[in-house]
Protein backbone atom coordinates (compact mmCIF):
# COMPACT_ATOMS: atom_id res chain seq x y z
CA UNK A 1 0.00 0.00 0.00
CA UNK A 2 3.01 2.18 0.82
CA UNK A 3 3.87 2.02 -2.89
CA UNK A 4 0.75 3.10 -4.34
CA UNK A 5 0.54 5.85 -2.19
CA UNK A 6 4.04 7.15 -3.29
CA UNK A 7 2.22 6.30 -6.73
CA UNK A 8 -0.51 8.83 -6.54
CA UNK A 9 1.95 11.47 -4.97
CA UNK A 10 3.41 10.85 -8.10
CA UNK A 11 0.59 11.48 -10.24
CA UNK A 12 -0.77 14.39 -8.31
CA UNK A 13 2.18 16.18 -6.61
CA UNK A 14 2.93 18.33 -9.71
CA UNK A 15 -0.91 19.42 -9.83
CA UNK A 16 -0.91 20.41 -6.44
CA UNK A 17 2.69 22.47 -6.70
CA UNK A 18 1.05 24.04 -9.61
CA UNK A 19 -1.66 25.64 -7.65
CA UNK A 20 0.69 26.71 -5.03
CA UNK A 21 2.49 28.62 -7.35
CA UNK A 22 -0.14 31.21 -8.24
CA UNK A 23 -1.18 31.32 -4.40
CA UNK A 24 2.39 32.31 -3.08
CA UNK A 25 3.60 35.73 -4.79
CA UNK A 26 7.10 35.61 -3.50
CA UNK A 27 9.80 36.31 -6.65
CA UNK A 28 11.64 33.24 -5.81
CA UNK A 29 8.96 30.79 -4.69
CA UNK A 30 7.57 29.82 -7.73
CA UNK A 31 11.14 28.20 -9.45
CA UNK A 32 12.05 27.01 -5.91
CA UNK A 33 8.80 25.19 -5.79
CA UNK A 34 8.82 23.69 -9.22
CA UNK A 35 12.91 22.62 -8.67
CA UNK A 36 11.98 20.85 -5.40
CA UNK A 37 8.73 19.45 -6.82
CA UNK A 38 10.82 17.56 -10.20
CA UNK A 39 13.16 16.34 -7.18
CA UNK A 40 10.66 14.85 -5.15
CA UNK A 41 9.21 13.24 -8.35
CA UNK A 42 12.71 11.76 -9.41
CA UNK A 43 13.60 10.45 -5.58
CA UNK A 44 9.75 8.93 -5.78
CA UNK A 45 10.98 7.42 -8.80
CA UNK A 46 13.92 6.08 -8.10
CA UNK A 47 12.82 4.61 -4.99
CA UNK A 48 10.13 2.45 -6.94
CA UNK A 49 12.80 0.71 -9.10
CA UNK A 50 13.59 -2.51 -6.82
CA UNK A 51 9.58 -3.02 -6.83
CA UNK A 52 9.38 -2.70 -10.73
CA UNK A 53 12.31 -5.26 -11.13
CA UNK A 54 10.92 -7.35 -8.71
CA UNK A 55 7.02 -7.61 -10.25
CA UNK A 56 7.68 -5.68 -13.56
CA UNK A 57 4.58 -3.44 -13.32
CA UNK A 58 3.05 -1.62 -9.92
CA UNK A 59 -1.11 -0.99 -10.16
CA UNK A 60 -3.91 0.19 -7.82
CA UNK A 61 -6.22 -2.44 -6.50
CA UNK A 62 -9.43 -0.88 -7.21
CA UNK A 63 -12.19 -3.11 -8.74
CA UNK A 64 -13.44 -1.95 -11.70
CA UNK A 65 -15.58 1.08 -10.56
CA UNK A 66 -16.20 4.63 -11.25
CA UNK A 67 -13.25 5.62 -9.20
CA UNK A 68 -10.94 3.07 -10.66
CA UNK A 69 -11.58 4.40 -14.14
CA UNK A 70 -10.74 7.60 -13.16
CA UNK A 71 -7.59 6.56 -10.40
CA UNK A 72 -6.75 4.07 -12.70
CA UNK A 73 -2.82 3.28 -13.08
CA UNK A 74 -0.34 0.80 -14.10
CA UNK A 75 3.52 1.74 -14.20
CA UNK A 76 5.24 -1.08 -15.95
CA UNK A 77 9.29 -1.38 -17.00
CA UNK A 78 8.26 0.35 -19.80
CA UNK A 79 6.78 3.41 -18.40
CA UNK A 80 9.47 3.75 -15.59
CA UNK A 81 12.09 4.17 -16.93
CA UNK A 82 10.84 6.85 -19.66
CA UNK A 83 9.13 8.51 -16.47
CA UNK A 84 12.67 8.47 -14.50
CA UNK A 85 14.37 9.61 -17.97
CA UNK A 86 11.81 12.45 -18.56
CA UNK A 87 11.96 13.93 -15.02
CA UNK A 88 15.65 14.14 -14.80
CA UNK A 89 15.36 16.28 -18.13
CA UNK A 90 12.88 18.27 -17.29
CA UNK A 91 15.22 19.13 -14.09
CA UNK A 92 18.08 20.01 -16.30
CA UNK A 93 16.29 22.08 -18.96
CA UNK A 94 14.30 23.98 -16.08
CA UNK A 95 17.70 24.61 -14.47
CA UNK A 96 19.65 25.69 -17.37
CA UNK A 97 16.79 27.75 -18.57
CA UNK A 98 16.34 29.58 -15.51
CA UNK A 99 18.09 32.67 -16.21
CA UNK A 100 16.23 33.53 -19.50
CA UNK A 101 12.84 33.01 -17.87
CA UNK A 102 13.67 35.53 -14.99
CA UNK A 103 14.88 37.91 -17.55
CA UNK A 104 12.28 37.80 -20.07
CA UNK A 105 8.98 37.49 -17.91
CA UNK A 106 8.13 39.45 -14.79
CA UNK A 107 6.58 38.46 -11.56
CA UNK A 108 3.53 37.85 -12.62
CA UNK A 109 4.47 36.21 -15.55
CA UNK A 110 6.92 34.18 -14.20
CA UNK A 111 4.25 32.60 -11.57
CA UNK A 112 2.12 31.73 -14.61
CA UNK A 113 4.97 29.59 -16.35
CA UNK A 114 5.87 27.82 -13.32
CA UNK A 115 2.86 26.91 -12.93
CA UNK A 116 2.23 25.70 -16.18
CA UNK A 117 4.99 23.98 -16.38
CA UNK A 118 4.00 21.70 -13.32
CA UNK A 119 1.04 20.96 -14.94
CA UNK A 120 2.68 20.13 -18.39
CA UNK A 121 4.99 17.87 -15.77
CA UNK A 122 1.49 16.49 -14.49
CA UNK A 123 0.35 14.98 -17.97
CA UNK A 124 3.63 13.89 -18.78
CA UNK A 125 3.87 11.75 -15.30
CA UNK A 126 0.15 10.45 -16.37
CA UNK A 127 1.46 9.86 -19.70
CA UNK A 128 3.25 6.94 -18.44
CA UNK A 129 1.42 5.53 -15.33
CA UNK A 130 -1.83 5.48 -17.09
CA UNK A 131 -3.62 2.37 -17.97
CA UNK A 132 -6.50 3.86 -19.65
CA UNK A 133 -7.27 4.56 -23.33
CA UNK A 134 -9.28 7.83 -22.86
CA UNK A 135 -7.40 8.84 -19.87
CA UNK A 136 -4.26 8.64 -21.79
CA UNK A 137 -6.43 11.04 -24.66
CA UNK A 138 -6.73 13.40 -21.73
CA UNK A 139 -3.18 13.13 -19.93
CA UNK A 140 -1.72 13.86 -24.01
CA UNK A 141 -4.35 16.58 -24.31
CA UNK A 142 -3.05 18.44 -21.03
CA UNK A 143 0.62 18.04 -22.30
CA UNK A 144 0.02 19.45 -25.28
CA UNK A 145 -1.92 22.69 -24.40
CA UNK A 146 0.36 23.38 -21.30
CA UNK A 147 2.82 23.56 -24.39
CA UNK A 148 1.32 25.68 -26.51
CA UNK A 149 0.09 27.62 -23.06
CA UNK A 150 4.44 28.22 -23.01
CA UNK A 151 4.51 28.84 -26.49
CA UNK A 152 2.42 32.05 -25.99
CA UNK A 153 4.46 33.82 -24.06
CA UNK A 154 6.40 34.63 -26.74
CA UNK A 155 6.86 37.82 -28.59
CA UNK A 156 8.38 36.24 -31.20
CA UNK A 157 5.68 36.41 -34.51
CA UNK A 158 7.32 33.87 -36.41
CA UNK A 159 7.07 31.31 -33.46
CA UNK A 160 3.62 32.22 -32.63
CA UNK A 161 2.79 31.29 -36.15
CA UNK A 162 4.94 27.76 -36.03
CA UNK A 163 3.14 27.30 -32.61
CA UNK A 164 -0.11 27.74 -33.67
CA UNK A 165 0.73 25.62 -37.08
CA UNK A 166 1.79 23.37 -34.69
CA UNK A 167 -1.32 23.65 -32.70
CA UNK A 168 -3.45 22.74 -35.60
CA UNK A 169 -1.96 19.83 -36.97
CA UNK A 170 -2.05 18.46 -33.12
CA UNK A 171 -5.68 18.82 -33.17
CA UNK A 172 -5.16 16.97 -36.12
CA UNK A 173 -3.59 14.10 -34.81
CA UNK A 174 -5.66 13.46 -31.79
CA UNK A 175 -9.12 13.38 -33.06
CA UNK A 176 -7.62 10.84 -35.27
CA UNK A 177 -6.41 9.38 -31.95
CA UNK A 178 -9.50 9.73 -30.06
CA UNK A 179 -11.04 7.95 -33.29
CA UNK A 180 -8.96 4.55 -32.78
CA UNK A 181 -10.02 5.12 -29.28
CA UNK A 182 -13.08 4.86 -29.84
CA UNK A 183 -13.15 2.27 -32.04
CA UNK A 184 -11.48 0.18 -29.71
CA UNK A 185 -14.07 0.62 -26.88
CA UNK A 186 -16.95 0.26 -29.27
CA UNK A 187 -15.11 -3.69 -30.10
CA UNK A 188 -13.31 -4.47 -26.57
CA UNK A 189 -16.03 -2.75 -24.76
CA UNK A 190 -13.32 -1.72 -22.30
CA UNK A 191 -10.76 0.92 -22.40
CA UNK A 192 -8.51 -0.58 -19.82
CA UNK A 193 -4.81 -1.91 -21.38
CA UNK A 194 -4.48 -4.56 -19.09
CA UNK A 195 -8.04 -6.20 -20.11
CA UNK A 196 -7.53 -5.07 -23.96
CA UNK A 197 -4.19 -7.04 -23.86
CA UNK A 198 -6.04 -10.47 -23.45
CA UNK A 199 -8.43 -10.05 -26.41
CA UNK A 200 -6.18 -8.17 -28.74
CA UNK A 201 -4.97 -11.34 -30.89
CA UNK A 202 -8.57 -12.70 -31.34
CA UNK A 203 -9.60 -8.91 -32.84
CA UNK A 204 -6.91 -9.02 -34.96
CA UNK A 205 -7.29 -12.31 -36.25
CA UNK A 206 -11.17 -11.73 -37.21
CA UNK A 207 -10.23 -8.84 -39.80
CA UNK A 208 -7.41 -7.11 -40.95
CA UNK A 209 -9.30 -3.81 -42.17
CA UNK A 210 -9.61 -2.32 -39.38
CA UNK A 211 -6.58 -2.55 -37.09
CA UNK A 212 -4.83 -1.93 -40.30
CA UNK A 213 -6.67 1.82 -40.34
CA UNK A 214 -6.13 2.00 -36.85
CA UNK A 215 -2.36 1.61 -37.62
CA UNK A 216 -2.13 3.80 -40.52
CA UNK A 217 -3.95 6.49 -38.34
CA UNK A 218 -1.93 6.30 -34.98
CA UNK A 219 1.51 6.00 -36.98
CA UNK A 220 0.11 9.73 -38.51
CA UNK A 221 -0.61 11.38 -35.71
CA UNK A 222 2.32 10.05 -33.65
CA UNK A 223 4.47 11.07 -36.36
CA UNK A 224 2.40 14.84 -36.29
CA UNK A 225 2.07 15.06 -32.24
CA UNK A 226 5.55 14.08 -31.18
CA UNK A 227 7.94 14.27 -33.84
CA UNK A 228 7.29 18.13 -35.17
CA UNK A 229 11.21 18.46 -36.09
CA UNK A 230 10.11 20.04 -39.64
CA UNK A 231 7.82 22.88 -38.04
CA UNK A 232 10.62 24.44 -35.65
CA UNK A 233 13.52 23.61 -37.78
CA UNK A 234 13.67 27.44 -39.18
CA UNK A 235 13.79 28.68 -35.90
CA UNK A 236 16.43 26.16 -35.02
CA UNK A 237 19.06 29.04 -34.75
CA UNK A 238 17.00 31.99 -33.66
CA UNK A 239 18.34 33.99 -30.60
CA UNK A 240 14.70 34.18 -29.48
CA UNK A 241 14.85 32.65 -25.22
CA UNK A 242 11.50 30.83 -25.85
CA UNK A 243 11.94 29.47 -28.95
CA UNK A 244 15.49 27.76 -27.20
CA UNK A 245 13.34 26.54 -24.22
CA UNK A 246 10.36 25.01 -26.97
CA UNK A 247 12.99 23.32 -29.58
CA UNK A 248 14.71 21.58 -26.71
CA UNK A 249 10.67 20.36 -25.65
CA UNK A 250 9.98 19.65 -28.64
CA UNK A 251 12.97 17.49 -29.59
CA UNK A 252 13.87 15.78 -26.46
CA UNK A 253 10.53 15.47 -24.12
CA UNK A 254 8.19 15.04 -27.38
CA UNK A 255 10.56 12.78 -29.12
CA UNK A 256 10.77 10.68 -26.06
CA UNK A 257 6.92 10.23 -25.33
CA UNK A 258 6.75 9.48 -29.10
CA UNK A 259 9.31 6.84 -28.24
CA UNK A 260 7.18 5.49 -25.22
CA UNK A 261 3.88 5.49 -27.22
CA UNK A 262 5.33 3.95 -30.04
CA UNK A 263 6.87 0.73 -28.29
CA UNK A 264 3.77 0.82 -25.99
CA UNK A 265 1.18 0.30 -28.91
CA UNK A 266 3.33 -1.83 -30.95
CA UNK A 267 4.66 -4.38 -28.23
CA UNK A 268 0.81 -4.30 -26.16
CA UNK A 269 -1.83 -3.04 -28.43
CA UNK A 270 -1.01 -4.44 -32.11
CA UNK A 271 1.45 -7.23 -31.32
CA UNK A 272 4.60 -8.51 -33.29
CA UNK A 273 2.92 -11.15 -34.09
CA UNK A 274 0.34 -9.10 -36.39
CA UNK A 275 2.35 -6.61 -37.28
CA UNK A 276 5.27 -8.74 -38.65
CA UNK A 277 3.71 -11.67 -38.75
CA UNK A 278 0.61 -10.92 -40.54
CA UNK A 279 1.48 -7.13 -42.52
CA UNK A 280 5.03 -8.16 -42.53
CA UNK A 281 5.84 -4.73 -41.97
CA UNK A 282 9.24 -5.18 -40.70
CA UNK A 283 10.84 -4.85 -44.35
CA UNK A 284 9.08 -1.51 -44.78
CA UNK A 285 10.23 -0.09 -41.52
CA UNK A 286 13.95 -1.68 -41.65
CA UNK A 287 14.17 0.45 -45.17
CA UNK A 288 12.74 3.66 -43.47
CA UNK A 289 14.84 3.54 -40.98
CA UNK A 290 17.81 3.03 -42.86
CA UNK A 291 16.78 6.21 -45.19
CA UNK A 292 16.24 8.17 -41.84
CA UNK A 293 19.99 7.10 -40.39
CA UNK A 294 21.14 8.45 -44.11
CA UNK A 295 19.69 11.39 -44.04
CA UNK A 296 20.97 12.32 -40.59
CA UNK A 297 24.53 11.36 -41.54
CA UNK A 298 24.16 13.55 -43.96
CA UNK A 299 22.96 15.92 -42.30
CA UNK A 300 25.60 15.85 -39.86
CA UNK A 301 28.46 16.03 -42.20
CA UNK A 302 27.10 19.35 -44.34
CA UNK A 303 25.81 21.02 -40.75
CA UNK A 304 28.57 23.59 -39.06
CA UNK A 305 26.35 24.52 -36.07
CA UNK A 306 25.88 22.67 -33.10
CA UNK A 307 22.07 22.91 -32.84
CA UNK A 308 21.23 21.44 -36.13
CA UNK A 309 23.82 18.98 -35.48
CA UNK A 310 22.02 18.08 -32.17
CA UNK A 311 18.54 17.88 -34.60
CA UNK A 312 20.41 15.37 -36.92
CA UNK A 313 21.40 13.62 -34.00
CA UNK A 314 18.13 12.99 -32.67
CA UNK A 315 16.45 12.05 -36.08
CA UNK A 316 19.12 9.02 -36.44
CA UNK A 317 18.67 7.93 -33.14
CA UNK A 318 14.72 7.87 -34.08
CA UNK A 319 15.91 5.73 -36.95
CA UNK A 320 17.65 3.23 -34.97
CA UNK A 321 15.09 3.20 -32.35
CA UNK A 322 12.59 1.78 -35.72
CA UNK A 323 15.47 -0.33 -37.00
CA UNK A 324 15.31 -2.31 -33.59
CA UNK A 325 11.21 -2.32 -33.58
CA UNK A 326 11.65 -3.60 -37.30
CA UNK A 327 13.98 -6.42 -36.00
CA UNK A 328 12.28 -6.99 -32.79
CA UNK A 329 14.85 -8.92 -31.22
CA UNK A 330 16.23 -9.03 -27.34
CA UNK A 331 19.70 -7.58 -28.38
CA UNK A 332 17.66 -4.91 -31.24
CA UNK A 333 15.71 -3.82 -28.05
CA UNK A 334 18.78 -3.89 -25.88
CA UNK A 335 20.17 -1.60 -28.19
CA UNK A 336 16.29 0.81 -28.00
CA UNK A 337 17.51 1.29 -24.15
CA UNK A 338 20.59 2.38 -24.83
CA UNK A 339 19.43 4.94 -28.37
CA UNK A 340 16.88 6.33 -25.81
CA UNK A 341 19.57 7.26 -23.20
CA UNK A 342 21.61 8.56 -25.91
CA UNK A 343 18.90 10.52 -27.23
CA UNK A 344 18.15 12.20 -23.96
CA UNK A 345 21.40 12.56 -22.67
CA UNK A 346 24.15 13.08 -25.09
CA UNK A 347 22.11 14.81 -27.44
CA UNK A 348 20.80 16.91 -24.84
CA UNK A 349 24.53 18.32 -23.86
CA UNK A 350 25.23 19.03 -27.16
CA UNK A 351 21.89 21.40 -27.46
CA UNK A 352 22.26 22.98 -24.27
CA UNK A 353 25.95 23.65 -25.21
CA UNK A 354 24.96 24.95 -28.59
CA UNK A 355 22.17 27.18 -27.23
CA UNK A 356 24.73 28.69 -24.58
CA UNK A 357 27.08 29.55 -27.34
CA UNK A 358 24.24 30.84 -29.20
CA UNK A 359 23.16 33.17 -26.37
CA UNK A 360 26.71 34.63 -25.72
CA UNK A 361 28.47 34.38 -29.06
CA UNK A 362 25.56 34.86 -31.69
CA UNK A 363 26.17 31.38 -33.01
CA UNK A 364 26.98 27.47 -32.24
CA UNK A 365 29.16 27.19 -34.83
CA UNK A 366 32.63 25.25 -34.29
CA UNK A 367 34.30 28.48 -34.78
CA UNK A 368 32.90 29.82 -31.17
CA UNK A 369 34.08 26.40 -29.39
CA UNK A 370 37.02 28.29 -28.59
CA UNK A 371 35.91 31.66 -27.56
CA UNK A 372 34.02 29.30 -24.43
CA UNK A 373 37.49 27.61 -24.13
CA UNK A 374 39.28 30.94 -23.87
CA UNK A 375 36.65 33.12 -21.72
CA UNK A 376 34.39 30.78 -19.82
CA UNK A 377 37.41 27.74 -19.31
CA UNK A 378 35.09 26.44 -16.41
CA UNK A 379 32.18 26.04 -18.75
CA UNK A 380 34.83 24.64 -21.45
CA UNK A 381 35.38 22.21 -18.94
CA UNK A 382 32.40 19.81 -19.40
CA UNK A 383 32.89 19.65 -23.22
CA UNK A 384 36.54 18.91 -22.55
CA UNK A 385 36.02 16.18 -20.09
CA UNK A 386 32.86 14.29 -22.33
CA UNK A 387 35.45 14.38 -25.27
CA UNK A 388 38.07 12.73 -23.26
CA UNK A 389 35.68 10.45 -21.36
CA UNK A 390 34.35 9.38 -25.04
CA UNK A 391 38.20 8.87 -25.95
CA UNK A 392 39.72 6.85 -23.28
CA UNK A 393 36.21 5.15 -21.71
CA UNK A 394 34.01 4.49 -24.63
CA UNK A 395 31.30 2.78 -22.54
CA UNK A 396 28.93 5.86 -23.08
CA UNK A 397 25.13 4.74 -23.97
CA UNK A 398 25.56 5.26 -27.49
CA UNK A 399 28.73 2.02 -27.99
CA UNK A 400 26.14 -0.28 -26.55
CA UNK A 401 23.78 0.41 -28.51
CA UNK A 402 25.33 0.32 -31.49
CA UNK A 403 27.04 -3.38 -30.01
CA UNK A 404 23.88 -4.39 -29.49
CA UNK A 405 22.23 -3.49 -33.02
CA UNK A 406 25.49 -4.58 -34.76
CA UNK A 407 24.59 -8.32 -33.10
CA UNK A 408 20.98 -7.97 -33.94
CA UNK A 409 21.97 -7.38 -37.81
CA UNK A 410 24.44 -10.18 -38.22
CA UNK A 411 21.70 -12.16 -39.49
CA UNK A 412 21.68 -13.17 -43.02
CA UNK A 413 18.67 -11.42 -45.02
CA UNK A 414 17.52 -7.78 -45.35
CA UNK A 415 18.13 -7.55 -41.57
CA UNK A 416 22.21 -7.09 -42.56
CA UNK A 417 21.38 -3.97 -44.65
CA UNK A 418 21.02 -2.15 -41.32
CA UNK A 419 25.03 -2.30 -41.27
CA UNK A 420 25.00 -0.17 -43.99
CA UNK A 421 23.02 2.44 -41.61
CA UNK A 422 25.58 1.66 -38.60
CA UNK A 423 28.66 2.16 -40.79
CA UNK A 424 27.27 5.86 -42.37
CA UNK A 425 26.45 6.89 -39.00
CA UNK A 426 29.18 6.27 -36.93
CA UNK A 427 31.36 8.10 -40.22
CA UNK A 428 29.70 10.93 -39.62
CA UNK A 429 29.86 10.58 -35.21
CA UNK A 430 33.75 9.91 -35.88
CA UNK A 431 34.12 13.37 -38.09
CA UNK A 432 31.61 15.16 -35.61
CA UNK A 433 34.23 14.21 -33.09
CA UNK A 434 36.98 15.43 -34.89
CA UNK A 435 35.55 18.77 -35.36
CA UNK A 436 34.77 19.01 -32.15
CA UNK A 437 38.41 17.99 -30.86
CA UNK A 438 40.10 20.79 -33.80
CA UNK A 439 37.78 23.39 -32.08
CA UNK A 440 38.45 22.77 -28.03
CA UNK A 441 42.23 22.08 -28.80
CA UNK A 442 43.30 24.04 -31.68
CA UNK A 443 43.87 28.05 -31.27
CA UNK A 444 42.48 30.76 -33.20
CA UNK A 445 43.86 33.43 -32.02
CA UNK A 446 42.10 35.48 -35.39
CA UNK A 447 38.85 35.81 -32.89
CA UNK A 448 38.37 38.61 -30.68
CA UNK A 449 37.68 38.31 -27.27
CA UNK A 450 33.76 38.68 -26.46
CA UNK A 451 32.23 41.47 -24.43
CA UNK A 452 29.80 40.03 -23.22
CA UNK A 453 29.51 38.83 -19.85
CA UNK A 454 27.68 36.47 -17.40
CA UNK A 455 26.68 37.22 -14.11
CA UNK A 456 27.88 34.50 -11.30
CA UNK A 457 24.03 33.19 -10.98
CA UNK A 458 23.71 32.53 -14.05
CA UNK A 459 27.23 31.07 -14.88
CA UNK A 460 26.13 28.07 -11.78
CA UNK A 461 22.67 27.22 -13.04
CA UNK A 462 24.97 26.84 -16.69
CA UNK A 463 27.83 24.55 -15.09
CA UNK A 464 25.13 22.43 -13.02
CA UNK A 465 23.07 21.48 -15.68
CA UNK A 466 26.32 20.29 -17.95
CA UNK A 467 27.82 18.98 -15.13
CA UNK A 468 24.63 17.24 -14.41
CA UNK A 469 24.41 15.61 -17.54
CA UNK A 470 28.03 14.62 -17.49
CA UNK A 471 27.49 12.96 -14.10
CA UNK A 472 24.69 10.82 -15.38
CA UNK A 473 26.53 10.03 -18.28
CA UNK A 474 29.43 9.03 -16.65
CA UNK A 475 27.90 6.97 -14.48
CA UNK A 476 26.39 5.01 -16.84
CA UNK A 477 29.70 3.67 -17.93
CA UNK A 478 31.19 3.22 -14.60
CA UNK A 479 27.55 1.32 -13.91
CA UNK A 480 27.75 -0.73 -17.09
CA UNK A 481 27.01 -4.30 -15.78
CA UNK A 482 24.19 -2.47 -14.14
CA UNK A 483 22.54 -0.61 -16.88
CA UNK A 484 23.54 -3.47 -19.10
CA UNK A 485 21.10 -5.69 -16.85
CA UNK A 486 18.33 -2.64 -16.97
CA UNK A 487 18.37 -3.13 -20.44
CA UNK A 488 18.04 -6.97 -20.54
CA UNK A 489 15.20 -6.62 -17.53
CA UNK A 490 13.43 -3.57 -20.51
CA UNK A 491 14.11 -6.02 -23.52
CA UNK A 492 12.97 -8.90 -22.09
CA UNK A 493 9.58 -7.66 -20.70
CA UNK A 494 8.74 -6.17 -23.96
CA UNK A 495 9.44 -9.95 -25.74
CA UNK A 496 7.50 -11.46 -22.95
CA UNK A 497 3.85 -9.61 -23.75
Amino acid sequence: MTVVSHLYLLVFLPLIAAVVCQIVPKNRFPFWLTISCCLVLFALTASLLPQILTYKNIGNDFNLSLLSIALEFRIDVLGYFFLLLMIFLKIVILLFYNSDIEKLLDEKNRRTFYSVFLINLFGLVNIFTTNNLFNLFVFLEIYAFSFFAISSLSRDQELLKISFRDFCLNAAASLLILFCFLITYLVFKRSSFDQIMTDTNMFLGSSLLLPSVMLIFLAVSFLVKFFPFWLFFSKMKSSNLIANFLIGESMFIKGAVGFFLMLKFVYFFFGTVFLFDVLNLSYPIIFIAITLITFSAIGIYQQKHLQSISAYLCLSNLGFVLAAIGLSSSESLRSVFFYALNFSLVNLFIFIFATFMKRHFDSSSFAKISLIKRDYPALALPLKVLIFFIAAFPLTPLFFANWHMTHASLNPGFESSILIGLVAANFAYLELATRFIDAIFVEDDSIQKTKQSISFKNYRFYFLSFWLLLFVIGGSAFLAVFVNNLSKDFASYLLSV
